[in-house]
């Protein structure tokens, strides 16, 4: 698969980005990496900021490229999946972040899930080394911010 195909399937769309959009949502993602690492914060807490930083990277790299994801069932799924064409990230980390996005899900709509402190590092560590990547791609561009 690609973006191409993503746009095919009517997934993601293109749109143009507007004037310090990129840098908003660097801005967004670096405060939630902080309440995120907050270790007096609870583990739920602290995973669900780290899933919304690793989903706003995945959505930054759309922008960046002028694309933007469909609102639709699966918008996060999608978004996730394409951090595979736009960052290159591995199959496998991004079934990790899938695995996150599942976690959250059922801890906010069915709270029937145990989130450790564990879960919440590892969570905090994926998020912390994909806004990384990001900001190291968007160098690597040239992007103005």
């Amino acid at each position: 698969m690609s973006l191409e195909e993503m746009i095919l399937r009517d997934e993601i769309r293109r749109e143009p980005r507007s004037s310090g959009e990129i840098r908003r949502l660097l801005e967004a993602a670096s405060r939630r990496l902080e309440d995120a690492a907050n270790t007096s914060i609870h583990p739920e807490t602290r995973l669900e900021q780290a899933y919304h930083v690793i989903l706003n990277c995945a959505l930054t790299a759309l922008r960046t490229e002028g694309l933007r994801v469909v609102n639709s069932p699966g918008k996060h799924r999608n978004a996730l999946e394409s951090l595979m064409f736009t960052l290159g990230v591995a199959a496998d980390e991004v079934s990790y972040f899938q695995q996150l996005r599942d976690l959250r899900h059922r801890d906010i709509y069915e709270g029937s899930v145990h989130i450790s402190e564990r879960d919440a590092e590892d969570a905090v560590g994926a998020a912390a080394t994909l806004l990384d990547k990001l900001r190291c791609w968007l160098e690597g561009r040239g992007s103005r911010l």
